[in-house]
């Protein structure tokens, strides 16, 4: 009996040492998924074309995180930086679009220069903002 005690009361330690390396390994993926997220949306803000509810969702997974609900956080987070993401692509693929139709109504282009211009088109066609952007833009 007088084992018994000791043992419950270290096994209770291990227990509850474990619950709290667990929560401190959930609040780092959370502040990792929250620091990407606050970048994300800050590309996008800075860029002017951040979606309505982008940053709203940002300060409501920050409020989350705060009160300790690591999950809520998380996942609002994550869906903020997509959210983020998406906007930055979309304003890429904006941009891209009518400097690929003007680069296509050239006449006299190179077999190097028409095939860059391909390979913005599919680019865009597979919404690729940045990469049709980058392939199109002036160097």
């Amino acid at each position: 009996m007088k084992i018994t005690l000791p043992l419950k009361s270290l096994s209770l330690a291990l227990l509850l040492c474990g619950a709290f390396a667990a929560h401190a390994e959930t609040s780092a993926s959370t502040t990792q998924a929250l620091e990407a997220a606050r970048a994300s949306v800050k590309t996008a803000t800075d860029l002017k074309w951040v979606w309505r509810d982008t940053e709203d969702m940002l300060t409501e997974a920050e409020a989350a995180a705060a009160a300790g609900d690591d999950a809520k956080a998380a996942k609002l987070a994550k869906k903020a930086k997509a959210e983020a993401d998406a906007a930055v692509n979309q304003y890429y693929l904006e941009k891209a679009k009518p400097m690929l139709a003007g680069l296509q109504a050239k006449h006299g282009l190179s077999a190097f220069q028409k095939g860059m211009i391909q390979d913005a088109a599919t680019a865009v066609a597979n919404a690729e903002g940045k990469k049709a952007y980058d392939i199109v833009s002036p160097p």
